[in-house]
């Protein structure tokens, strides 16, 4: 039996830098039930990989994971399609995801780039209907001697290093590989935005971070005065801020726990129902928000072969797939995937949205006062394309990468 490898995406995203925004311009978002199986799906795997971390700074794209599953599943045996499909919620997710990774594929590359890649051992062929299925997601197919391991690690890596603009090096090791290998699997999305609202480099301060109730850090963190989209849940204990990018479609939000170690129970809550919901809530905050954030930077590896199983999809690792290559069985020997995040004020591209808000004027007139948002503790970010979550990640303590 031969060995499929899925190499899940191979993520970086970096955030950039801002602009001026207008609470209508480029904001006709739509909950969509592909975009709420995505939610969900998204949160629980964030969950199982903040408990598995030892640091707990985690970005991940697990998008990147449900587009590959997707494309796997059309050759999969019986067992892993039930997983996976109740896993991905529902069963007409192949169309949805065939659809998504289409209709990236021709958004601005500069933005955002989401590409597949499927190598072919030399001595197989795919199978028809997969083959037919992988020209459905646009991915591009190669044939690869694995048995030269130090050379078919090389091309891969080659391809991750092109798709990412450099950030992602080297994460396929030729010890990962071997001449059994029958094919492999692979998918890259790779994000770079500017903010709309600037951050000025001179108020970037060191700040407070209480990383616990009892460990303070002084952090560079970043300040922005500004009318922004904003929530409150108590539902879920947090609140909730938008930071939209000059890329129409493109924002991210900050899920701020109301407690210093309140960062657990947010993600349990949102493992079982999701944050569109909460995000579909936010609104014009009706006065300026007073933003605090820190920059950070982080880099995240995770074994995929730990966490599906803790998110019901084991049999991918089991059963035979007998649609993937041709005359010959495959099971997944290894899923994983590196990711990548940078957020700070930089950036070369400017521009600016002036509006002025015109009120009868009286003695008793007082405008409303700032909405503090002090992002002083652990908390979750999100970064969407309308209503699909593109990445997610927590974020407790600077580390070095």
């Amino acid at each position: 039996m031969g060995k499929l490898i899925l190499i899940l995406g191979l993520v970086t995203m970096a955030v950039a830098s801002p602009f001026d925004f207008d609470f209508g311009f480029g904001r006709n978002y739509v909950e969509t039930p592909l975009g709420k199986s995505i939610d969900t799906a998204t949160l629980k795997l964030l969950k199982e990989a903040y408990n598995s971390a030892e640091d707990k700074n985690v970005v991940s794209s697990p998008l990147s994971l449900m587009i590959l599953l997707s494309l796997f599943n059309s050759g999969a045996g019986p067992q892993t399609k039930e997983e996976i499909s109740r896993y991905l919620g529902g069963a007409d997710f192949e169309s949805a995801y065939r659809d998504l990774s289409v209709r990236f594929a021709d958004l601005n590359p500069n933005a955002l780039t989401v590409a597949n890649k499927v190598y072919v051992a030399s001595k197989y062929n795919l199978k028809e209907s997969f083959a037919f299925a992988v020209q459905g997601y646009r991915s591009e197919v190669d044939k690869l001697d694995f048995s030269n391991k130090e050379a078919a690690a090389a091309a891969i890596n080659q391809w991750a290093d092109e798709k990412t603009k450099g950030n992602i090096k080297d994460p396929v090791k030729p010890s990962m590989l071997s001449e059994d290998v029958a094919a492999a699997l692979f998918n890259v999305i790779y994000f770079k935005g500017h903010w709309h609202v600037p951050f000025k480099a001179e108020d970037t301060q060191d700040k407070d971070f209480h990383v616990s109730k009892d460990q303070v850090v002084k952090k560079p963190t970043m300040r922005l005065t500004q009318s922004l989209f904003y929530a409150e849940s108590p539902e879920l204990g947090a609140r909730l801020v938008e930071l939209p990018y000059k890329e129409t479609g493109f924002r991210m939000v900050i899920v701020l726990p109301n407690e210093i170690d309140g960062l657990p129970s947010v993600l349990e809550k949102a493992a079982q129902k999701g944050l569109l919901t909460d995000v579909f809530k936010l609104q014009p905050a009706g006065s300026d928000v007073e933003l605090e954030l820190p920059k950070f930077e982080v880099k995240t590896k995770l074994d995929f072969n730990e966490l599906l199983p803790k998110l019901g999809v084991s049999k991918l690792f089991e059963e035979p797939a007998l649609g993937v290559v041709k005359d010959q069985s495959v099971v997944v020997s290894k899923a994983f995937q590196e990711a990548f995040i940078k957020v700070d004020e930089e950036g070369a591209t400017a521009g600016a949205f002036t509006g002025m808000l015109i009120v009868p004027v009286s003695l008793d007139y007082h405008p409303p006062r700032p909405i503090p948002f002090k992002v002083d503790h652990p908390f979750l970010y999100l970064i969407l394309y309308e209503d699909n979550i593109l990445f997610a990640g927590t974020y407790v303590s600077q580390v070095s990468i």
